[in-house]
């Protein structure tokens, strides 16, 4: 257990004890004339004592070399629970930076302009189970899915691990699995953002309110993201964190646009709104502002495209996120595999010709992309999370 940090008073009390403590060997050194009293020593003695304190310090060193402790081998359970809390983090944050655009989409397009509420459920997924659940229900009406019933299922819907509460539990739940390799201040920072987000529910009934309770999210899941890299060792941990963060990114950009694909085909004639879509887009993935710095000019169908595709230098860029996650893998041991899919979805998204992706086909091509992702995190699950020991038997089947 480390001792109390001195304080002032502390350090006073001492000077006056070790003083007091001299002062009486003198008296006593004094009162002996037998008793040889030294203030200190000179000649052989200094030398030999020093010579003493050399060999002391050497062998000390030595020992402190011969005990350094190894690195601890990353347990695939810690290994499998911080790659899922990169992943859920980010889940967490991108839904709530996509629902809060589109609200404010919603409210600007003037009518018969706005796209409604379904293409949230698509983005993350689950427009299957929303439809289990709401449009089957007795008394739905038979139309479309309603604002009110989207919001709740994306923002606290039961049963939905991809609504943001869910996300957020789940990377807090996963954090706390791996803390002996995580700093514990992430842990508090999750624990702290999934109360106040489970205290504040209420806010996400009205449109209003709503924008906080996601902008606290946003703001609490960076928090958390800033306290893993400035504080957690650059291992192995960092690496499935780092991995588990790219994907998700990739995974996100690509359905958003996918998604997003089919009102973002150029029409015949000017389209008024056709930039204000593209920003749209750009600021479902936080993208608006860097976008402006690398092309100043509006926002089109190429440049954007090829701007969340390609670009190497903006991190939730699809072929950003591939290369960061192909970097962290030839980190680690046993990933010749899943460097081999990342390859293949990096080579992918390189060679595609943007051009002819804005008239036709961009929707196929991403789905491609959606597979190889898929294809680098079956990769990493089936290597280290779930691995298959060939030739292993039981030894009740062996004998």
């Amino acid at each position: 257990m480390p001792q109390p940090r001195p304080h002032a008073s502390d350090s006073h009390a001492a000077v006056e004890a070790d003083a007091e403590g001299e002062a009486v060997g003198i008296a006593q050194a004094l009162a002996d004339p037998d008793r040889e009293f030294r203030s200190g020593r000179t000649g052989e003695n200094d030398r030999t004592d020093e010579n003493d304190r050399t060999d002391e310090n050497d062998r000390t060193d030595e020992n402190d070399r011969t005990e350094q402790k190894e690195p601890t081998m990353l347990l695939a359970r810690m290994a499998e629970a911080v790659y899922w809390a990169g992943r859920y983090l980010e889940r967490a944050e991108c839904t709530a930076r996509i629902v809060q655009v589109h609200s404010d989409a919603h409210v600007d397009m003037p009518i018969g302009q706005d796209v409604g509420w379904e293409p949230l459920l698509a983005i993350a997924g689950v427009d299957s189970e929303f439809a289990e659940r709401y449009l089957a229900e007795p008394g739905s009406g038979g139309g479309g899915p309603t604002e009110e019933d989207v919001i709740e299922f994306l923002l606290r819907g039961e049963g939905n691990p991809s609504s943001i509460l869910g996300a957020i539990a789940s990377a807090r739940e996963n954090l706390r699995t791996a803390r002996p390799v995580v700093p514990r201040e992430a842990w508090e920072a999750c624990n702290t953002l999934w109360l106040v987000c489970c205290d504040n529910l209420a806010e996400t009934e009205s449109r209003q309110e709503r924008v906080q309770w996601l902008r606290r999210v946003i703001a609490g899941c960076q928090r958390i993201n800033g306290i893993l890299l400035g504080t957690m060792s650059r291992d192995e941990a960092m690496s499935f964190l780092l991995i588990g963060q790219n994907l998700e990114r990739a995974d996100l950009t690509t359905r958003v646009l996918d998604v997003r694909s089919e009102n973002l085909q150029p029409k015949r004639g000017d389209d008024p709104y056709d930039a204000v879509h593209w920003m749209a887009v750009l600021r479902s993935l936080a993208a608006y502002q860097p976008f402006r710095r690398a092309m100043p000019a509006r926002p089109q169908g190429g440049s954007t495209l090829r701007f969340l595709l390609q670009d190497a230098r903006f991190p939730r860029a699809v072929s950003a996120c591939l290369t960061e996650t192909r970097a962290q893998l030839k980190s680690l041991a046993r990933a010749e595999e899943a460097i081999d899919a990342c390859n293949n979805a990096s080579m992918m998204v390189a060679t595609a010709a943007v051009s002819r992706l804005t008239l036709s086909g961009l929707s196929e091509f991403l789905d491609e992309v959606q597979v190889a992702v898929a294809a680098v995190h079956d990769r990493i699950d089936e290597t280290y999370f779930r691995p298959t020991f060939v030739g292993w038997q039981p030894e009740s089947v062996a004998s």
